[in-house]
């Protein structure tokens, strides 16, 4: 079972996108690298132009609250903005990018849009997304340096920003602080001190598992390996580094953890397949997971989200590394009306668009100042996951980000499986990414 991803922060479970190159390609093979030229976007007539309308196509993903949201600011800015109509798709989250593509091949994409950091490589690559940072630098009360540098570089491209991040979520380790009381240890804060934090659980309380983890590790295995010095491609994008000594003493921490029955796996030997049913029924005590969790726990496992922390143990002598999970608001590079496009995105991120959103606390803000509100001082789940930001890294691999992240965790469920050793498998990774690239 893989570990759950946020529902409202991501399209789908990683499942691969081959033939995205290919119709994002068709989109941008006649444009100028993301400049912007009025072309077959959805935008219905060009910006400017005395007395015209201008309707701009909006495309996200997301049901109830993030919906609600999200047509708010919509309706808000169309009946404030003269001479600009917006028309809003909603899709699921699972179809979202096979639908897009399918736009882009056909010349109907719409003009802004939800683009998730995994998916935004081949966009950038293809020119089929419209260049917004250097407008938004020099807007009138938007400050952008106050969005996260960490959370734009995976929508920069040589340099051009493409999409601003509307919010992002750390992963983090939930620990229940009763447990670790009644086994008598501290919040670990180190690989050793959370193993033996683990054993002394599992001897003192009646969980099934001390933690739990999927068989597809999405949520755990490339933050270790990044704390322990390792990578997934080397500097320069060019290789597969996945089979260094770094990443092999990385799966081995987490397979020891979990051929110990220190960990057990969603759906399998933990009948829930996520954070927190897991840790509200009592199964285990911590887990690796982010802000998605957050409102789940506290609406539904009350006395178990007041018993909750987060931190992120490292390795002794690592580096304090986590994944983060974020997506940006974009625009075609072919939308007819570029000037408008990017100022409905401006509307959809800056501080006012950014917290209505944020401020439901399914995300966190992708803004500094935000980030430093009192909102958080109350919460501390939040706020922990916040205070990890500056140390989170989105996995994001190049254009074949999610071919890179498919075949290493089919490769570490092999090993938590019990069918290869972690050095034979990360050595596979490696060799077959490298094939890829």
């Amino acid at each position: 079972m893989t570990e759950s991803y946020p529902p409202d922060l991501s399209r789908r479970s990683l499942v691969k996108t081959l033939g995205v190159g290919a119709a994002v390609g068709i989109a941008g093979c006649s444009g100028d690298g993301g400049g912007g030229t009025a072309g077959t976007g959805g935008g219905e007539s060009t910006d400017g132009g005395s007395g015209e309308t201008t309707t701009l196509t909006v495309a996200s993903w997301g049901e109830g609250l993030e919906r609600e949201i999200v047509t708010g600011i919509l309706n808000d800015y169309e009946e404030s903005t003269d001479g600009v109509k917006v028309k809003y798709q909603n899709t699921p989250n699972e179809q979202f990018y096979q639908n897009l593509q399918t736009q882009f091949a056909g010349g109907k994409e719409p003009d802004v849009f939800y683009m998730i950091a995994d998916e935004a490589p081949q966009f950038m690559r293809n020119g089929a997304l419209l260049g917004v940072g250097s407008e938004l630098k020099d807007a009138e009360e938007y400050n952008f340096d106050d969005i996260l540098d960490n959370l734009l570089e995976p929508f920069t491209y040589e340099g051009t920003v493409y999409g601003i991040p509307k919010d992002f979520t750390p992963v983090g380790l939930f620990y229940n602080t009763d447990h670790l009381e009644t086994a008598g240890v501290s919040a670990p804060t180190t690989w050793s001190e959370l193993r033996s934090a683990l054993e002394a659980i599992g001897e003192s309380t009646d969980v099934d598992f001390p933690m739990a983890v999927g068989s597809q590790p999405r949520n755990t295995l490339i933050q270790l390996i990044w704390q322990n010095g390792g990578n997934v491609l080397s500097e320069d994008g060019s290789e597969a580094v996945v089979g260094s000594q770094e990443a092999v003493e990385a799966m081995q921490f987490l397979n020891g953890l979990v051929e110990d029955d220190l960990a057990g796996i969603y759906g399998d030997d933990i009948e829930a397949t996520w954070a927190p049913p897991a840790m509200g029924d009592g199964s285990i005590s911590m887990a690796m997971t982010g802000a998605w969790s957050v409102s789940t726990l506290e609406q539904d496992y009350g006395d178990i989200y007041e018993a909750t922390e987060v931190g992120m143990p490292t390795p002794e002598g690592g580096e304090k590394v986590t994944i983060s999970f974020t997506t940006a608001w974009s625009a075609s590079a072919k939308t007819n009306a570029p000037g408008a496009s990017v100022d409905l995105i401006k509307a959809l991120t800056n501080k006012e668009g950014m917290w209505e959103w944020a401020s439901t606390g399914t995300a966190l803000p992708s803004r500094q100042s935000l980030l430093d509100r009192d909102f958080y001082n109350d919460r501390p789940l939040l706020s922990g996951l916040g205070d990890l930001g500056d140390a989170s890294r989105p996995m994001v691999f190049g254009p074949k980000t999610s071919t890179i992240l498919d075949t290493i965790m089919n490769e570490a469920e092999a090993v938590l499986t019990g069918n290869k050793d972690p050095e034979t498998a990360m050595t596979a990774a490696e060799r077959q990414i490298n094939e890829q690239l």
